[in-house]
């Protein structure tokens, strides 16, 4: 297929390049900075996060490495994120150099100072200078959280950050009023306390998101999604509708590890569209299912995004507990999505692509078999490690160097000299779980690095220095941005704590919604749908997690259940008009009208809008209960799920394809309906559910005759 590959049999081009119109274009000594500060950033983080001691004999203080970390990255926003669409993208303007060194030196001095601001309490009462440097550093987030996430999204955290000032006004509804605090002293707790910019947002990128970044990045760069869209081409892009299913599939991979819906659709979307179209499928269609796999893929573990990981905080319980219950109701959303898509290609009879223009699968897993040894290491590391910091850091070490090993021949000597070094490495990193703390850090750690020096030495695979730039560069872009973004989010938990206002509104909204459970769940949906139009979802679930999730917790929901909750409806607005931020990217790669293929992602999305009331209600969908409930529920969950797929498209296995009559359409209608109520966990729903299946076949005769 030309427009997708080198040649009919031939691998995928290089990934399509992400926009990067946001970005500045850096040259000479401002790019030397930048990825300087990265590369400094992210060996902090090593050190800190493995607990090294190799740099210095102490550990930095929490509070001092995290202010180092804003220093590093708040100031890298001031290089790469100009200050408006007419700012000047080919240099750095004097205004920008000035805000750079502010925040270096302003992060800088509270790093040097964060022993003396823990022993004297800085956060309730400290010397003038911390004060006014705390306005400054405030100031500047806000201004990084403008450029990297837009004006609407500073202008909400902004209100949040000042309420404590107004919590009392008279202006403010009951519902929202607080214990005020002065100006000076809502500074200093944001600043300085560690409720607010150094709270749960920033300890979990510094202690977990860097990690995961760093192996997504490594994927990526390596050649990782080229490799995974190969693959589902190779798989599923010749059987019927094949080109759909290879965008669930493709997408569903990378979004897990890239994190971002918007990245992920102009990423996996430049290759799966074309060849959707090609086959047949409508341009709104195409971007529609580009749409909602896109989402979906943020939203499946073991990455899941940042969210996931500030989730497993808040919770406070490991990071893979909540990666486990994600499992089931990724699984039932894209498999909604498939069963939509073969029935829409069976009723419009669209075929799969020709095998002659699909890659080879023994050539492709042959040249890229260690990308899913790379992903499949990460979870085993999860999982027997059990510690979530340092599994990806081990995983990417292992990813680079496989990267490297299958370059080489098998008439190579370093085919096996390398070969050897991996698999030491590899049983020094299994083993070192059995070890002592120092050895599970330090031994690991510096075996990687020879193992990585050794990966340099035969010149005929040596990485060259612009693929080392090029993936610090990229690195520093993601982590820039989230540092800007995570730091903001925090003054929403500041302002929230600073008036008890996190613990009061939870009470509140209770009673507004008559300690019922449904209205309350509706409330929720609400609320989360419209925080996530208008604020990243990260913000979005924190703020409902905050206020939200302890209403419905205490009327004796899952925990766990209850965050995923507020976490799908958030990203639900990904897939909805009229913002449908995924669409609208979609539907630019198809050539479509964006509104149209915004409403289609939202009719083959329509599961979304269900799921998060399944298994919030149904915890055996999110893996808790006993083994025979877990799979009865699951098998349920599974067969409502066809039901009402096959509702929304018009057409069943069993049953064939409806025609568009009113007993048609009254069948479609009634398996949409038999299949809720097989996610509800009760006998007489399912059987009533169960009961669908004959009733819509019925209408169908009738129809046909």
């Amino acid at each position: 297929m030309v427009e997708l590959y080198q040649s009919s049999k031939g691998p995928v081009s290089d990934d399509h390049d992400v926009a990067t119109s946001r970005f500045r274009s850096l040259t000479g000594f401002f790019r030397i900075i930048f990825v300087g500060l990265t590369a400094i950033g992210i060996l902090l983080a090593v050190h800190q996060i493995l607990g090294l001691q190799i740099l210095s004999r102490i550990v930095l203080l929490e509070n001092s490495y995290l202010y180092l970390l804003l220093a590093f990255y708040l100031a890298n926003v001031f290089l790469v994120f100009p200050f408006s669409l007419i700012s000047p993208r080919d240099y750095v303007p004097a205004y920008d150099v000035i805000l750079f060194l502010t925040c270096l030196s302003v992060g800088g001095y509270f790093s040097i100072t964060g022993l003396r601001s823990l022993e004297e309490g800085w956060e309730f009462q400290s010397p003038i200078v911390p004060v006014v440097l705390a306005f400054l550093l405030w100031a500047l987030i806000m201004e990084a959280a403008r450029r990297t996430g837009g004006p609407a999204i500073a202008i909400i955290f902004g209100l949040f950050s000042l309420y404590p000032i107004v919590a009392d006004a008279s202006f403010m509804p009951a519902l929202f009023s607080g214990m005020p605090q002065d100006i000076a002293s809502t500074a200093r707790y944001h600043i300085l306390s560690e409720e607010s910019v150094l709270g749960i947002p920033m300890r979990v990128f510094g202690t977990l998101i860097i990690g995961f970044i760093l192996f997504g990045v490594t994927l990526q760069t390596t050649g990782g999604g080229r490799f995974f869209i190969n693959l589902a081409f190779a798989l599923l892009g010749g059987v019927r509708g094949g080109p759909a299913k290879v965008a669930i599939f493709a997408s569903g991979l990378f979004g897990s590890l890239s994190g971002s819906v918007v990245t992920n659709v102009l990423t996996t979307g430049a290759m799966t569209i074309p060849a959707m179209k090609r086959t047949g499928y409508p341009a709104r269609y195409a971007g529609g299912i580009e749409a909602c796999a896109s989402t979906g893929g943020v939203l499946m573990p073991p990455v899941m995004g940042a969210t996931a990981f500030v989730m497993a905080s808040f919770l406070d319980v490991p990071y893979l507990a909540v990666a486990a219950a994600a499992v089931v109701p990724s699984f039932l959303y894209f498999f909604a999505l498939f069963v939509q898509i073969d029935s829409y290609a069976a009723r419009n009879n669209v075929k799969g692509l020709p095998r002659e223009e699909l890659p080879s699968t023994r050539k492709t897993i042959s040249e890229g078999w260690y990308y899913v040894f790379g992903f499949l290491l990460l979870i085993y590391l999860l999982i027997y490690l059990k510690r979530e910091a340092h599994a990806p850091f081990y995983a990417t070490i292992v990813l680079l160097a496989l990267s490297q090993f299958g370059k080489l021949s098998l008439r190579d000597p370093w085919y096996y000299i390398l070969g050897l070094g991996i698999i030491t490495y590899l049983g020094i990193v299994l083993s070192s779980v059995q070890m002592s703390a120092t050895y599970t850090t330090t031994i690991p750690f510096g075996a990687g690095i020879l193992l990585l020096v050794l990966c340099h030495v035969p010149t005929h695979i040596r990485v060259s220095f612009n693929r080392v730039r090029e993936f610090v560069e990229s690195s520093g872009r993601l982590l820039t941005e989230l540092v800007a973004i995570l730091a903001a989010v925090g003054l929403i938990i500041g302002g929230l704590m600073m008036t008890g206002m996190a613990s009061s509104f939870s009470g509140e909204i209770t009673r507004l919604a008559g300690e019922k459970l449904i209205p309350l769940l509706l409330m929720g949906a609400a609320t989360a749908f419209i925080l996530g139009v208008g604020m990243t979802v990260t913000a979005a679930y924190i703020l409902l997690a905050i206020v939200l999730a302890p209403a419905l917790i205490g009327l004796g929901l899952d925990p766990i259940a209850v965050h995923l909750f507020i976490l799908y409806w958030g990203m639900i607005s990904f897939i909805t008009p009229p913002v449908a931020l995924g669409a609208f990217a979609a539907a630019s790669l198809a050539g479509a009208t964006p509104m149209r293929t915004g409403f289609e992602a939202m009719r083959l999305g329509s599961v979304i809008y269900f799921l998060p009331f399944f298994f919030v209600l149904n915890p055996a969908l999110v893996l808790h209960g006993d083994a025979i409930t877990i799979l009865l529920e699951v098998g349920s969950a599974i067969v409502g799920i066809v039901l009402i797929a096959s509702g929304l498209q018009g057409h069943l296995v069993l049953l064939g394809s409806f025609s568009t009559d009113i007993r048609s359409m009254a069948a479609r209608i009634v398996l949409i309906a038999g299949g809720l109520a097989l996610a509800y966990p009760e006998m007489a729903s399912n059987i009533a559910g169960l009961a669908a299946l004959p009733a819509a076949a019925i209408l169908r005769r009738q129809s046909s005759d």
